[in-house]
């Protein structure tokens, strides 16, 4: 079963995202803090990230950086973010993310479709 971790830290989202991942069938690793994320990268790899970059301790350079060092383009991954003016391609280029998506224009649906998309590639 494909794993997913999904780092957000509003709890609701985190929720909402953990129960529509898991409807599919998917697992879920759910965690509030790039910190926690981490954590959960160096044991256990899942097969896809969705990471809210307002995530408030991603402001910390040193965290930011460890967090890229574990996604290093080796697994896939989905920004999701509230930022109204976002700067997509540079965020793309710092994780290397395969999609870029943001909570006010795209549904739950879509971004469910998005995960499952991306999982089954693997």
């Amino acid at each position: 079963m494909a794993k997913v971790l999904i780092i957000e830290s509003d709890e609701g989202t985190r929720y909402l995202y953990n129960t529509a991942i898991k409807f599919q069938q998917l697992e879920t690793v759910p965690v509030k803090s790039a910190k926690e994320g981490i954590n959960i990268l160096k044991k256990n790899k899942p097969d896809l990230v969705l990471l809210d970059v307002m995530t408030p301790d991603l402001k910390n350079f040193n965290l930011l950086e460890e967090l890229q060092k574990e996604i290093d383009n080796r697994l896939p991954l989905i920004i999701i973010t509230d930022l109204r003016e976002k700067n997509e391609a540079q965020e793309r280029s710092i994780f290397g993310a395969c999609e870029y998506l943001s909570k006010s224009d795209t549904s739950v649906g879509e971004i469910i479709k998005k995960v499952r998309s991306i999982v089954k590639e693997q």
